[in-house]
């Protein structure tokens, strides 16, 4: 007979060999204690667990106990000759780790404390002596692991050490022993960030929780650890050059922030400010290059003035490196932030993997808000798995939106292991300028403001870098000529190493600048020209194509320009990109750039980009370079096709998914205006077009108008919606466009759908069915699916299931695929007859539909609809009396719901919940969302759901008077009397089909 016996962290015992599970904690606290104790009396294990029963009771459930451990384990471990004492028998053989431990002192059999998890409740004595047992068998761990440190410190096993430290911190961050002991590791390893960062993080947690400040002998440590990684640092820069002359300030502050010694812990973020060229992007190249900051995940992005009103362009940037780092240091991405985020970063991944069930399986509507903290989230919890290092250049070009995001996240940053560096010139706009300020008066962000060398330094600097060997009065003159702006210093050195021989000196920024720039040959000049119109920086294969160069010209001229230090190169998963190393060079050469010139090469990046036509290129992308290239057509053209793809996927109840949707999406609360502009736009080229381009026009107002149409149908507008849509109609008709006059039809039979309009419903759902005219395309599984919507409304149930299998049977035809671009309308279908089958009392067959709904597409990177799938679902889980499982759905629904576009079924889900807060004693919350279900039904029109959400309300109304206690908050949102109460939800519901609602108000109204 043998027992395995593992106590320490989750017990578990095995007999021989055979895991033995006892039937409840009493029973396995008694074999923990003789294990332990060696024996114990019957008596005292009675006393400990059951202090509360008479002594004949406690004893005869201790023999239930002893009972159970015999049987569990097929024979007894306990010596059969002793009756009042409870000793395991020498026949068993035990090997128990915490006894084990204890004897030997064994580090590695330490796995955790002692019995985790188990707890008695109502037995205090036993809880104490387990707490008493943890905590001796705690101490001498800790004690042999602080013993195990220092003999391997001693020894020169610097890993071993730092191996035992951080075991030792994982018990107890605040014993100062170990963290002296860690901080000598980390010096010796000439990690000084990391010790430093040990000493903030101890006197952080003895400040907040025990308001003492460390031992005399830790802070010693810190100061002598921070003069010695000082004294690096200093050789370190010495030996770099003469560059950092003058930048002893800036260059301490961004070490400290990168170090983690974060004495103002507000002050995440770095401001260098300075004029172009003294030096900001210089200076952080170093501190990058020279530091060792291996264990931090670094984002960079640059800001263009040509991006300055693109939407979070510098985001884009952060977001494409943190994944590209994530991936390569196989760091698991939190996929429920990155999934919200998707919407706005196309980096990020949108499918979390094949369990529905953990995020629903669907990548949720984009929505700006959720997406933006999605977002922030997604770094915030990056930052517990690594420190983030951001860093932004440039933020005088930084858009609007991207400020804004920028200062949200340096307000949220004080719990997140995250730094941030920007630079920026003195000069900025209104936005940057208020940016700035405001976190500068918050105490989040810190200006470091560089200046030009002074003249000792500048100096100093030719003397370093110049190819010759210059006299005072011609250092003198450069001096004056450059102010010691270090840009230009570089620039004048790189004129003296092509003429060998000074001659003339130019004088300013643009002068010095356009000197090097006239030297150079019409080949060199034609790249950089070609460069200065792209957006970011310009892909080698892109100036090789335009320039008509061939590969191994291409590559001469770049490195050409690279070595003078005029382009930058770059290499980003693979794709070679070069852009100007500064932006006053970039400046210069686009300022001698001819308009007629300038037009003629956006216009052949444009070309280039629409002939590439892949996921790097985005429609925005060519609305810019043909807007600026003056192809005022082709830039609407893409402006409105981009609108109306959006549309069609945002704003469609079941889209067919083609490609992927724009990432930069208009606010909603300015569409209204966008469409006005585009209008205006489209007017103004008809008035001047050519004969040839009326048909293309006329194309993209029907566009316009679809996607003018899908929207305001969608919210509600329908003021402006139906307009739209009976001028879409007609200009179809009239142009015999067929496909745009079936959107038509298609935007009225949703606009039926919302307002429970049946008769305009069949109406043009049979104008739909005389402009199809083949059953093997997607129209007529539309048609079809739509013809079973309104034999549903209509309560005819069997023919509506049959229509929905035939347009089934329609779409897989056309693509036989789970996760294709007819999903959507498939999963439609079987959520459709799953409300068949639920009107109908059926909840085991709408069940299983609704999983198949649920579950058709689960793998799509968008899709839309799900909300509604759990709605439902969740409405037939609750009449079919299962209230956790009806709970858990309206939950996902509504998760989904906030975090997206969809209103359909919403004001459903919000009023059932309402109910189960009133139930948690949550009025307030019951309150604000029978207010905004309310709202949203009213606004939309539908009668379904007004009528199912006064339903709710009266349900909640009888729930509350039954317990004689109804809350103004609550009342205020229904009639006073009981009776009109109920009338008024029969005046919507008995617009629908009969169904158990109806019937169970219009029993209660005539008991009333």
């Amino acid at each position: 007979m043998k027992l395995d016996v593992k106590l320490f962290g989750t017990p578990r015992i095995l007999a021989d060999n055979r895991e033995i599970v006892l039937p409840y904690k009493k029973a396995d606290a008694v074999l923990y204690y003789v294990l332990l104790k060696g024996s114990a009396t019957r008596i005292r294990l009675s006393e400990l667990l059951w202090p509360d029963a008479p002594v004949e009771t406690g004893l005869k459930n201790l023999r239930h106990a002893i009972y159970s451990i015999r049987k569990a384990l097929g024979w007894n471990p306990f010596c059969e000759q002793q009756r009042s004492t409870l000793t395991i028998s020498p026949e068993v053989s035990v090997v128990c780790d915490a006894l084990v431990f204890s004897s030997s002192g064994a580090i590695g059999l330490y796995s955790g404390d002692l019995l985790e998890g188990l707890s008695i409740p109502s037995a205090d004595a036993f809880e104490s002596w387990i707490q008493e047992e943890r905590r001796q068998l705690q101490a001498q761990y800790l004690d042999l692991l602080l013993a195990a440190a220092q003999d391997a410190l001693a020894r020169g096993d610097l890993k071993t050490a730092e191996q035992c430290c951080l075991r030792y911190m994982q018990t107890d961050r605040t014993e100062e022993n170990n963290v002296i002991l860690l901080m000598r590791v980390y010096r010796a390893q000439h990690q000084f960030r990391k010790a430093i960062e040990l000493y903030q993080a101890i006197c952080k947690t003895l400040t907040d929780e025990y308001g003492i400040s460390p031992l005399s002998e830790t802070t010693e440590l810190y100061y002598g650890i921070l003069s010695e990684w000082n004294a690096s640092v200093d050789e370190a820069a010495d030996s770099s050059g003469c560059l950092l002359l003058g930048k002893d300030a800036a260059l301490k502050r961004l070490l400290e922030l990168c170090n983690g010694a974060r004495r103002a812990p507000h002050s995440r973020c770095v401001l260098l400010e300075g004029e172009a060229g003294v030096g900001k992007t210089c200076l952080l190249d170093w501190v990058l290059k020279s530091y060792d900051l291996s264990d931090y995940l670094i984002c960079r992005s640059t800001c263009y003035q040509t991006e300055s009103e693109r939407f979070l362009a510098p985001w884009n940037s952060v977001f494409f490196e943190l994944i590209s780092e994530l991936e390569a240091r196989d760091i698991p991405i939190p996929t429920q932030h990155a999934k919200a985020a998707s919407a706005l970063f196309p980096a990020l991944p949108r499918d979390s993997g094949a369990d529905a069930s953990s995020e629903f399986g669907y990548p949720v509507q984009f929505n700006y808000e959720t997406a933006r903290q999605g977002a922030l989230m997604l770094l915030s919890a990056v930052s517990r798995r690594i420190p983030i290092l951001l860093i932004f250049e440039d933020i005088h070009w930084i858009d609007r939106s991207s400020a804004e995001m920028l200062s949200m996240l340096l307000r949220r940053i004080q719990n997140a292991d995250i730094s941030v560096i920007c630079t920026c010139r003195d000069i900025l706009p209104a936005h940057v300028i208020e940016f700035a300020d405001l976190a500068e008066r918050d105490k989040i962000l810190e200006r470091c403001r560089l200046q030009n060398f002074n003249r000792e330094e500048a100096r100093q600097y030719l003397r370093f870098y110049a190819p010759q060997t210059l006299s005072a009065e011609q250092e003198e003159k450069i001096f004056q000529s450059t102010s010691g702006n270090a840009l230009l210093l570089s620039q004048v050195i790189g004129s003296l190493e092509d003429a060998k021989k000074l001659t003339t000196i130019a004088s300013g920024m643009e002068n010095i600048i356009g000197y090097r720039l006239a030297s150079l040959s019409e080949d060199e000049r034609h790249v950089l020209e070609l460069v200065s119109v792209f957006i970011g920086l310009a892909p080698f294969e892109a100036l090789s194509s335009i320039l008509k160069k061939s590969v191994i010209e291409q590559t001469y001229l770049c490195c050409q320009l690279t070595q003078k230090k005029l382009l930058a190169e770059a290499a980003e998963s693979g794709v070679l990109e070069y852009g100007f190393a500064h932006e006053r060079i970039k400046a210069a050469v686009s300022e001698k750039l001819t308009v007629t010139a300038r037009r003629m090469l956006c216009l052949r990046v444009a070309e280039y980009l629409q002939q590439k036509q892949d996921e790097s290129c985005s429609p925005d992308q060519l609305v810019y370079y043909y807007e600026q290239g003056g192809d005022r057509l082709h830039a609407l053209k893409y402006r409105i096709e981009s609108l109306e793809r959006d549309a069609g996927v945002y704003y469609e109840l079941m889209p067919t998914l083609g490609g992927r949707v724009s990432v930069e999406r208009q606010d909603d609360n300015r569409l209204v205006e966008y469409y006005g502009n585009l209008e205006t736009q489209l007017a103004s080229l008809r008035q001047s077009c050519l004969g040839s381009d009326e048909e293309e026009l006329n194309r993209l107002e029907r566009k316009l108008l679809h996607a003018q149409g899908c929207y305001y149908i969608h919210e509600g507008f329908y003021d402006k919606g139906l307009p739209a849509l009976e001028r879409l109609l007609r200009v179809s008709m009239d142009a015999g466009s067929r496909e745009m006059a079936l959107n038509a039809h298609r935007q009225y039979v949703y606009y039926g759908i919302q307002t429970c309009d049946k008769e305009l419903m069949h109406r043009h759902i049979e104008h739909s069915a005389a402009l199809v005219h083949s059953s093997d395309t997607p129209e007529y599984g539309v048609l079809l699916r739509l013809r079973g919507l309104l034999l549903l409304m209509h309560g005819k149930y069997e023919e509506a299931r049959e229509t929905f299998r035939k347009a089934i049977r329609t779409f897989r035809t056309l693509e036989d695929c789970v996760d294709g671009k007819y999903a959507i309308h498939i999963a439609g279908c079987y959520n459709y007859m799953a409300e068949t089958y639920r009107l109908q009392g059926d909840y085991g067959s709408a069940f299983s539909h609704y999983d198949q709904a649920i579950n058709y597409n689960r793998n799509r990177d968008y899709y839309p609809g799900a909300a509604v799938f759990y709605t439902n679902y969740g409405v037939a889980a609750w009449q079919a009396g299962l209230r956790d499982e009806a709970l858990r759905m309206f939950r996902y629904a509504v998760q989904i719901y906030a975090g997206s576009h969809e209103y359909s079924a919403y004001p459903i889900a919000l009023s059932y919940l309402a109910y189960y807060d009133v139930e948690d004693g949550c009025v307030e919350q019951a309150a604000e969302r029978l207010q905004c279900a309310l709202t949203l039904s009213r606004r939309i029109g539908s009668d379904w759901w007004t009528g199912i959400t006064l339903y709710m309300t009266w349900k909640i109304r009888k729930f509350l008077e039954a317990r004689g206690c109804v809350p103004p908050i609550l009342s205020a949102l229904w009639p006073v009397d009981e009776r009109e109460h109920c009338e008024l939800a029969l005046r919507y519901l008995r617009k629908l089909q009969p169904r158990m609602e109806t019937d169970e108000i219009e029993q209660a109204l005539r008991g009333l």
